[in-house]
């Protein structure tokens, strides 16, 4: 009922859809016209409609048909089934009769079952002796193939009749005793077999070059075996019985003894000790590495054709030798190798992953697939070691080196010289080529180490910066004590000054050299570098510092005489005359220096001596009467300035330039000579501006040494061009390292 009345509904509301559909179509009176276009369109559409419904049906139909058809065959076919299917329960309803009659000709072939197997391998049973002597005989004479076919026919008798055996189990257990015992021979030769093909593995690497043919046929033997085994053991769980001695496993064994081969070969070769030959491990190592390398080759070219695929013999021999140089190798570590053992063996290591051996054209072994030689720990814990040994060596060659150079220091013979006549001792050269030996060592073992070793010795050199600076100053202390000594004291201090030089090039070489080589933050490595170059530099400069301490002491008392009474009196300057003369001596031994290093030092001994005359002229010596003094006055401070200048510009023609550095002296000297003081505000405004640090102190004193100018005056003067006294940071001259005169302005 529902279903009609969905159809009425369906019906209904395929009505009400076309009835919109027409008003839809018919909504202007224009398309009124086009009635009867639509009426044959949609009959057209219609008509399509209809022939796709039927075909669909006939299609249905036809399935329908065929499926009955099907159905009918199938049914005609179960009842065919059926009565086969009890014909054949008739038929083994029958047979029971026929089973129960058997049961007693079961019984009797159960009973003569072990008949039978004795009777087919009776003339093996009753020729076991001769069979036995024979391929014991066989074996003696090394036709080992036929003495493996007998043997085999000898255990196949034997196993027959145990399996027999074992499927009725007799109520007698010395049965299975004495077959057992009968043939206990057989396993006697089955070892001697054994003995003999692992013998010939065993002498592998020998017989696959005289006689090959020998290996390939233990091989075949031992793959039987192999096969044989396989064979019982598959029978194993279908029966529960395995024969005598199976499975030998001959496959395994032959692995173990090629184990002992190569533990052999590596652990045989150490002929000498630590206590024979100082360069034993170096020696072992090298046989070691040529054994293995001529080993590989003979098993990758010549074993590698005889053994089986399966065996992958040349992967098989690699790792075993891997294995056993390993366990070889860490025993030696434990019992403790000395440091320079250490250093042969890490190098050794290097040359074990290299084109020496593992990775030489002929094997190209490849290493990630074995691992490291050694494990990580080890490797790191010989790094340790390593590095402390370097450690401590340098320190300690550093000291003796050092030890060495001071006792130079003290000797009544001046420093040697070099080519082009610079004082220089061996220091740096020691230093630089114990380091350099560190480096090419550690760069024989490994990048990494390299650059532990080099960070090592570029931090023991800044260390030694510091030690050989404390030396220096108790070497200038003890000198000041007593100034005769040591005698060539000068010359020494120009060979250190010129040692940081040579220091500071070699530091530069091995930056060269040995930083881009390295990958461990080689720009934190150069930093370190380029810092003990700078020390050296500092320590370059404090050492002319001493040095012209040395000569300044002469001369203090002579810079005391300047701008004095009697300085004026005196036709010419015995002072100015004795700084030139001394300064000239001993620039004889200054030309000793570096060229960069001498120029600095007379650079620095130029701006002593203006320093010296600038102090003289603000500490007020000397206080002018007349103008007729202060012109004689300012004649002389300007012949003296040529005459200072003229001596630089002689000994130190590098370091001349367009402005003198007399230029200060010459300025101040303006102020005592100027006869108008209407114009000394601008001289004063003109200094102030060329020499911004300048105190107004001492400005003030040059002015009161004029002897016109009250203190008062002058600093009204003063207050009056530059103003109150300036404040904050002045970019530093020559002024900001003259002594302020005691008085203060302010």
């Amino acid at each position: 009922m529902s279903t009609v009345e969905d159809f009425y509904q369906a019906e209904a509301d395929a009505k009400a859809t076309a009835a919109k559909h027409v008003a839809n179509m018919l909504q202007k009176p224009g398309q009124l016209e086009k009635v009867d276009q639509y009426r044959r369109r949609i009959a057209r559409k219609k008509a399509s409609v209809e022939a796709r419904l039927k075909t669909a049906v006939q299609s249905q139909l036809d399935g329908v048909r065929t499926g009955l058809t099907q159905l009918q065959t199938a049914l005609i076919d179960i009842k065919e089934i059926k009565q086969s299917l009890n014909e054949v329960d008739a038929m083994y309803k029958e047979c029971e009769k026929v089973h129960k009659d058997l049961d007693e000709v079961k019984s009797v072939g159960v009973e003569h079952s072990q008949l039978a197997a004795a009777v087919e391998n009776l003339k093996h049973i009753f020729t076991v002796p001769e069979s036995v002597e024979k391929t014991e005989r066989l074996i003696d004479d090394g036709k080992l193939l036929l003495a493996h076919k007998s043997l085999m026919d000898l255990e196949t008798s034997r196993d027959d009749l145990l399996f027999e055996l074992h499927k009725t189990p007799s109520e007698k257990p010395s049965d299975d005793y004495l077959l057992k015992k009968y043939f206990a021979d057989v396993e006697k030769l089955s070892e001697m077999l054994a003995k003999q093909l692992f013998l010939i593995m065993q002498r592998c690497l020998t017989t696959v070059r005289k006689d090959p043919k020998h290996l390939v046929t233990a091989l075949r033997i031992i793959e039987r075996e192999e096969r044989i085994d396989e064979k019982m053991l598959e029978r194993e769980q279908l029966t529960n019985f395995l024969p005598p001695g199976r499975p030998k496993q001959w496959r395994e064994k032959c692995y173990d003894v090629l184990e002992q081969v190569a533990e052999t070969r590596i652990e045989g070769n150490q002929i000498e000790d630590r206590e024979g030959e100082k360069m034993w491990l170096v020696r072992h190592l090298e046989l070691t590495r040529r054994i293995i390398l001529d080993d590989l080759k003979i098993v990758k070219y010549l074993c590698q054709p005889c053994f089986p695929p399966s065996y992958d013999i040349f992967k098989r021999f690699v790792y075993i030798y891997h294995k056993y140089l390993s366990k070889h190798l860490q025993d030696m570590i434990s019992d403790e190798l000395k440091d320079t053992e250490i250093v042969s063996l890490l190098a050794w290591l290097k040359e074990y992953e290299g084109p020496e051996l593992m990775t030489n054209p002929d094997l190209n072994v490849d290493l990630e697939k074995i691992g490291p030689l050694l494990p990580d720990e080890v490797i790191a814990s010989l790094t340790d070691q390593y590095l402390k040994t370097v450690h401590t060596n340098i320190q300690k060659w550093m000291g003796n080196g050092l030890d060495t150079d001071i006792s130079d220091w003290h000797r009544d013979l001046e420093p040697e010289a070099d080519g082009e006549g610079y004082f220089l001792t061996q220091l740096p050269v020691i230093v630089f080529q114990m380091i350099e030996q560190n480096i090419q060592v550690a760069a024989q073992i490994s990048d990494f180490l390299t650059t532990k070793v080099l960070n090592l010795c570029v931090e023991e050199v800044n260390s030694f910066v510091k030690m050989y600076r404390e030396k220096i100053v108790i070497y200038k202390t003890k000198h000041l004590e007593d100034r005769s000594q040591p005698p060539f004291y000068i010359h020494y201090m120009i060979a250190i000054i010129n040692n940081c030089q040579k220091f500071i090039d070699f530091t530069k070489q091995l930056e060269t050299r040995h930083v881009k080589q390295v990958l461990d933050q080689p720009g934190t490595l150069s930093r370190n570098i380029s810092e003990v170059g700078d020390n050296f530099n500092r320590l370059a400069k404090e050492s002319w510092t001493f040095l012209l301490d040395e000569v300044f002491m002469d001369l203090d008392s002579h810079f005391m005489q300047l701008l004095t009474r009697t300085w004026l009196q005196l036709p010419t300057s015995n002072a100015v005359d004795t700084i030139c003369i001394t300064i000239e001596d001993y620039h004889h031994d200054f030309v000793h220096l570096k060229p960069d290093f001498f120029n600095n030092l007379m650079k620095f001994a130029e701006n002593k001596v203006i320093l010296g005359y600038l102090k003289a002229l603000t500490e007020r010596r000397i206080n002018f009467k007349t103008y007729e003094e202060r012109k004689a006055a300012v004649e002389k401070i300007e012949a003296e300035t040529d005459q200072i200048e003229s001596l630089f510009a002689k000994l130190a023609p590098n370091n001349t330039t367009e402005t003198s550095p007399c230029q200060p002296i010459l300025m101040l000297s303006e102020f005592i000579k100027l006869k108008d003081t209407s114009m000394m505000s601008l001289e004063i405004s003109t200094f102030a501006a060329k020499y911004p640090d300048i105190h107004p102190d001492h400005i003030v004193a040059v002015l009161i040494i004029r002897g016109d100018l009250t203190r008062s005056e002058a600093k009204q003067m003063l207050t009056d061009t530059l103003g109150e006294e300036r404040k904050g940071s002045l970019p530093p001259t020559v002024f900001s390292t003259v002594p302020v005169p005691q008085t203060k302005m302010f």
